[in-house]
This record gives structure tokens, C-alpha cells and sequence, in this order.
């Protein structure tokens, strides 16, 4: 029997970026054998035409995609797969043409670079609404309101995931990936100390010393990038001091305040190698056995199991959320994590392969296969019988249990104010600012 997995109720409070933890795929300018046939099908003025002259030809018709899934992240083995079966079966009329792209910073620069200064990629992805909405206003989007209302396609999502995809009563974009954000514990290292899992942030100190005693680290941080690590624990922070939709109260409400003193004296139990440090650093602690707390996407499970020394990955603990002063425990952090996005198509059969590629990757056995070989998670209805792994099952359990979903601050947050984190990360870590000059400090980004 089929189950849903937990609609997100965060999604209706989304409103700014996300990308440098995420991007996904963009499409860059068209090859010149496509170019040529956008050319034949707008002098025509039919699809029919220009589809006829791509077959005479012996070319298929190219659709660029700059895609972020590659190299070392997990979903880049079996997603390639999936856009070479594409390429196969459609063989002679539609190439999907993949151009790597590795770096999430680059990436979200070069998808803003093409949109602001030509047209928008033919394939791409949008790592969150804010940025969506500011390309769905560009006029530069495919509109996708017609396709996604397909009853085919509507069947193909869990309820209410779709909505999100509209803005102003239009879609531009297809809900993909979703993003679950547990808490993490090496179950292994706990148990080395004597230390149960905290439920409270008053419990966590003493589980943090008691790693500590052991030359062991407490949790994972990070201010370099988008200080993804520290973003995600401030996230959980304010969840506590503040409770469910706490981003939309606006950085004037004292939890913001609570949240900074917070993560500040996470920064007393971390590695000594945290300021500025990239993703690397807190995934390699963690993996390597060295670090007992943590928290990332469900995306990060392949890594942790391939990655990992041996044994982590059976050892590992997943839990909620802490409450602070006795409230506010038992969040878990979601939202949506990639949008498939493409540009707007003078050619209508450029338009039609967009569209059956869409098809393909929200096909449900195709999107079980890449949960189950990557631990991420997407907005396509499966058997949740299907997945194999029995972490990511505890996971999608644990979101269906929490008290409440809670804000993921670089997406809940104006685009400005994510940005600017960072910065104030290192300034309150370095005590160059107090956490009421932090919050000043997101409050200035904001004007």
C-alpha cells in the first residue's frame, strides 16, 4: 500500500535562498545544430516542421543542463543514468547535453548571470522560492502551469507539494527535491562516553563536555561558504527560542537574539578548525569518527556510507530537534530543496523535450531507484515500502512524528539576510559583535 511521506507544511513559508547548500542542474546556450533548428521551426512556424527537419538532419534536438549532481555528490551516479536512459530512448529526436558543474557558489552565480543578462538556461535547477520568484518575474521562465496541471503529472506528487510551484497563479518550476534535516549522533561515540542523546539544549552541553573528556568533538560548524553546517544548528536554535514559523516574525522577535547566545556556545564544543571553514571540514570530522553530532540533509547518507569508516553508518542516530527552557523540542527541519526550472522556448518542439524530460524524471520507479542509491528525497509520491535504507526510513518516520516542522533559515530568510550570515557567524564566533550585534548585523542586510 502506498504511503505519502509528510507533507511539508514549511513549504508555505519559504521566502528566500538556498542554493549554495543546493543548486542543481542548469542548462547552458544551446548547441548550433540546435540553434539551427530553433531557426528552421521559427521560420516555419510549426513543430511539426521543425522536429521533421532535426530527423532529416540525423540530429536530435539539444537541450542544455549545467548540472550540479555530479562529481563527488550522491545523486550524480544514478541521476547521470537517468539522463543517459533519456538520451536512449530518445534517441534521433531530443539530447539532453550535461555540462558539470561542481561548485554550488558558481553555480547559483552563473544561472543569475545568464537570466539577468540573456535568457535562462534550457534546463536548470533553483535551490529555493526566492530565487524562483525573482526568475519567474524575469519573463525568461518556461511556463509550466498548463504542464503540471496535466492530470498525469498532478497524480505524480504528493498532496499539496505542487502548490508552491505558483506564483502569482502561474508555475515556472517543478517541485523536485525535497530536504528532511535531522539531527545526526554517532551512536558509537555516545555510547564510548556514557552519554544518552539529548532532548534539551541544557542536555546537550554535558554530552558536549563528555565528548570533549575523550578528545572528541561535540558539533560539526563551519563559517566558510554558506556556513551551510552552523546555518542548519542556528535553524534548530531558533526553532526552540522561537517555535513553528518563527522566520516570519521578523528579526525583531528576541528568539533571533536567544538563538545567536545559542549557537555561540556550540562554537565552545567544536573543532578548533571551524573559522572558515568550508563543508569539507565538519563532513570529515563527522565521517571520520572524530565528531558525535551533526546535521545535514537526507542527501548526505550516501556519502556517510560510503565515506564513513567502517561501522558509523550502522551506529548512526537520528533525532529531533532540542527544546530550550522547556519548550519548543521535537522540530525537524524541511523544505524544498531543488526546483526543475527551463527557459522560455521560442521552439515549440524544444518546449515538448523539456517536457518529456520532466516526464522521465518524475517517473516513480526512476525517483524510488535515486532515493534508494542516494538517501535523497523528492516531491514524486513512492512506496515508502520501497526504500531500502533503513536510516533514511527512520528519518521520513521521525518528520511524520515531529512536533512541528521548523524554519530552514537560509530558505525561510530574505535572500540579503541568508547571504549575510556568514559574516555575522564569524564576527559573534570571534567576538567581534555580541548576539544582539549579530542580529544588527542580518537586520542591515535586510534594509
Amino acid at each position: 500500500m502506498k504511503t505519502k511521506i509528510q507533507k511539508f507544511t514549511s513549504f508555505t513559508i519559504i521566502s528566500a535562498l538556498m542554493l549554495s547548500l543546493l543548486a542543481g542542474c542548469g542548462g547552458g546556450a544551446s548547441s548550433s545544430s540546435a540553434a539551427g533548428n530553433e531557426s528552421t521551426a521559427a521560420s516555419t512556424g510549426t513543430a511539426a516542421s521543425s522536429e521533421a527537419t532535426a530527423a532529416a538532419s540525423g540530429e536530435a534536438v539539444k537541450l542544455g543542463y549545467t548540472c550540479i549532481w555530479v562529481g563527488a555528490d550522491s545523486k550524480a551516479e544514478y541521476f547521470g543514468q537517468m539522463v543517459k536512459d533519456f538520451n536512449t530512448a530518445q534517441a534521433g529526436k531530443y539530447e539532453i547535453v550535461v555540462e558539470d558543474q561542481t561548485d554550488y557558489d558558481s553555480y547559483r552565480t552563473k544561472i543569475r548571470t545568464l537570466i539577468s543578462t540573456g535568457s535562462a538556461p534550457d534546463l536548470f535547477t533553483v535551490g529555493d522560492y526566492a530565487d524562483m520568484e525573482m526568475y519567474s518575474q524575469s519573463g525568461k521562465l518556461m511556463d509550466l502551469t498548463g504542464f503540471l496541471a496535466e492530470p498525469d503529472m498532478q497524480g505524480r506528487f504528493q498532496e499539496g507539494t505542487l502548490d508552491i510551484a505558483y506564483i502569482d497563479g502561474k508555475a515556472h518550476a517543478m517541485p523536485y527535491e525535497t530536504a528532511l534535516i535531522p539531527i545526526m549522533y554517532n551512536g558509537r561515540l555516545l555510547e564510548q562516553v556514557g552519554a544518552e542523546v539529548p532532548e534539551s539544549f541544557e542536555e546537550l552541553w554535558a554530552v558536549c563536555e563528555s565528548l570533549e573528556g575523550a578528545g572528541l568533538f561535540g558539533t560539526a560548524q563551519m563559517t566558510g561558504k554558506n556556513a551551510w553546517s552552523s546555518m542548519l544548528w542556528y535553524s534548530y536554535a531558533l526553532a526552540a527560542c522561537g517555535g513553528p514559523g518563527i522566520c516570519e516574525k521578523g528579526l525583531d522577535d528576541p528568539a533571533f537574539v536567544q538563538a545567536a547566545e545559542l549557537l555561540k556556545m556550540m562554537f565552545d564544543h567544536t573543532s578548533s578548525d571551524a573559522i572558515g571553514a568550508d563543508p569539507n571540514v565538519p563532513n570529515g570530522h563527522f565521517f571520520n569518527d572524530r565528531m558525535g553530532i551533526y546535521s545535514n540533509g537526507t542527501w548526505i547518507l550516501g556519502r556517510i556510507r560510503s565515506e564513513g569508516v567502517e561501522g558509523l553508518y550502522d551506529n548512526l542516530i537520528v533525532g529531533p530537534g532540542w527544546s530550550y527552557e522547556g519548550k519548543n523540542g521535537g522540530s525537524v527541519i524541511s523544505a524544498v530543496q531543488a526546483y526543475m526550472a527551463a527557459g522560455k522556448q521560442d521552439d515549440p518542439v524544444k518546449e515538448e523535450g523539456v517536457k518529456e524530460f520532466f516526464r522521465h524524471i518524475t517517473e516513480p520507479e526512476r525517483v524510488i531507484g535515486l532515493t534508494n542509491s542516494s538517501g535523497a528525497i523528492f516531491t514524486v509520491e513512492v512506496d515508502t515500502a520501497a526504500i531500502e535504507d533503513p536510516v533514511l526510513a527512520q528519518i521520513i518516520d521521525l518528520n511524520g512524528s515531529a512536533a512541528f516542522q521548523a524554519d530552514q533559515f537560509q530558505s525561510a530568510m530574505p535572500v540579503a539576510v541568508a547571504n549575510a550570515l556568514p559574516a555575522a557567524i564569524e564576527a559573534l564566533v570571534l567576538g567581534d559583535v555580541d548576539a544582539q550585534g549579530f542580529v544588527e548585523m542580518l537586520k542591515a542586510a535586510e534594509e
